[in-house]
């Protein structure tokens, strides 16, 4: 059997999950401009469970998935919540909505950026002053003359590097505290607030302005002030003894084989570590679409939960961009806080509906598996498709004298910039060129991209956008597609 090292598989899952942008913009209907047939999206549980049954049975068997949990939350309860599988399949141990503890990766970002809001919120902290004021165990060096604030970190703008490897360790002993583990790694390589990067590092340095702040270790820290509160009393970073039989297997199909996967050890545990069940990520949901309130608990004010889900970073105007943890999509003009996560055996979505007081987690075995996304578009589509269909302009006629600014190779900004020279991984570039009608094209799609405003351009189909920024000198520098998917020109 083909084994890969730690570097090896990061460097595969990095790929696999650029690679999804270049799906995205091939064919995938986000961003589109059009109004929804409805907003009451699905009115019936049986129903709803008969759509999402045959999703799951059917991918679940195409792509040999174990196991998966899915919940939709709407007006302030679990509207639905089913487990598909199994947790464990050397015991047999069937997956529960309720009880199953699951890896949930990345998402653990949101409680991070939660958390440092609501500091703000209870005024031991200002989002906008400089860390190097609150932190006490590492100072951020003076890299660039701006400083870095507490909303750079909580909206992957602080401008630090993203080196890997070494954000894992062998075991629970050899994880290191925060501040140890950041000192040495800590590379400033942008001025904060220019640019979206999606960051490991800024988020983690988050979970230690937590800790000095509230002199309470990070996790100590969340389970006092979010999870306690929400009933969220299976959450945790550390799995205690009485849970460990909940704790679900984390699998990889390798050689035709559900391959059992090691457990993750991450330095980096506020961007990566929280272990959690369906129901209750149902309760965060709830109390995210109840502007931080759940049950007769209030873990910030209303005024704060609104601005923690306003967008505070964009990388054009009419593009979706990032709120505090949370990233911004844009469906049908109906506008979606998400964020998803991957680990080892392990690959999950929260899709918040803020508007439509609706969401959805789910959770499933495989970290590079499609699964996720094939229901998120399946049932926005189903349940909220277009009235209308887009309106797809003619292309400007003097854009070929402009398009050979646009020209050229962009790479996904999220990559170690100070580990030396290496080569672009598959899938993780898109090189821009300009036809004859006026138009543009990318890589890997047969799309053409018109030309709505400056440095804004909508596919020909209506079905997505992208956008372009250009520095003083009038060079094009970058490509947005909405969220954390920023590419940077590299020729």
């Amino acid at each position: 059997m083909k084994t890969h090292s730690k570097l090896e598989a990061r460097q595969i899952r990095l790929a696999a999950i650029a690679s999804l942008w270049c799906l995205i913009l091939a064919g995938w209907p986000f961003h589109t401009i059009g109004q929804r047939r409805s907003l009451s999206g699905p009115t019936n549980p049986q129903e709803l469970e008969k759509f999402v049954d045959s999703i799951f049975a059917e991918e679940m068997e195409k792509q040999h998935i174990p196991g998966a949990v899915f919940i939709f939350v709407k007006d302030g309860k679990v509207f639905f919540s089913k487990g598909y599988g199994f947790a464990n399949l050397s015991s047999q141990q069937r997956v529960s909505a309720e009880q199953t503890l699951f890896r949930i990766g990345s998402i653990s970002k949101v409680f991070t950026a939660m958390a440092v809001a609501q500091l703000a919120d209870r005024k031991r902290i200002n989002l906008n002053t400089d860390v190097n004021r609150y932190l006490t165990k590492l100072k951020v060096v003076e890299t660039f003359p701006e400083p870095v604030t507490a909303e750079h970190l909580i909206t992957h703008t602080a401008g630090f590097d993203e080196i890997r490897p070494g954000t894992q360790g062998p075991n629970a002993a050899s994880v290191l505290p925060l501040a140890d583990f950041l000192r040495p790694r800590l590379m400033r390589i942008r001025p904060p607030g220019e640019v979206i990067a999606y960051s490991t590092y800024g988020i983690t340095l988050a979970g230690l302005l937590i800790e000095d702040v509230s002199k309470m270790p990070f996790e100590s820290y969340l389970a006092k002030n979010i999870w306690k509160p929400l009933d969220m009393n299976k959450t945790n970073l550390s799995v205690p003894a009485s849970l460990q039989d909940d704790l679900a297997v984390g699998y990889e199909y390798v050689n035709s084989v559900n391959q059992p996967q090691a457990y993750e050890w991450y330095h980096t545990t506020p961007a990566s570590s929280i272990n959690s069940t369906g129901m209750d990520m149902a309760r965060f949901m709830i109390m995210n679409l109840q502007n931080g309130r759940y049950g007769k608990a209030r873990i910030m004010s209303e005024g704060a939960a609104r601005d923690l889900h306003a967008q505070h970073a964009s990388g054009h105007p009419d593009m979706p961009g990032v709120a505090y943890g949370f990233f911004e999509d844009d469906y049908q003009g109906l506008r979606i806080l998400e964020h998803g996560g991957n680990m080892a055996g392990f690959s999950s979505q929260m899709v918040l509906l803020p508007e439509l007081n609706a969401g959805f987690f789910m959770v499933n075995h495989h970290e590079n598996s499609n699964l996720r996304d094939t229901v998120k578009w399946a049932l926005l589509n189903h349940y909220y498709p277009p009235k209308y269909p887009p309106r797809v302009p003619q292309p400007p006629p003097d854009f070929n004298q402009r398009a050979s600014m646009f020209i050229g190779t962009y790479r996904w900004n999220v990559y170690c910039q100070t580990c030396g020279s290496r080569p672009i991984p598959p899938g993780q570039s898109i090189k821009v060129t300009a036809n004859p009608d006026g138009t543009l094209s990318l890589s890997s799609n047969r799309k053409h991209w018109i030309e709505v405003k400056p440095l804004l351009f909508l596919r020909d189909d209506g079905g997505g956008k992208i956008a372009f920024r250009m520095d003083r000198s009038g060079k094009v520098t970058d490509l947005f597609a909405g969220g954390y998917w920023v590419f940077e020109r590299v020729n």
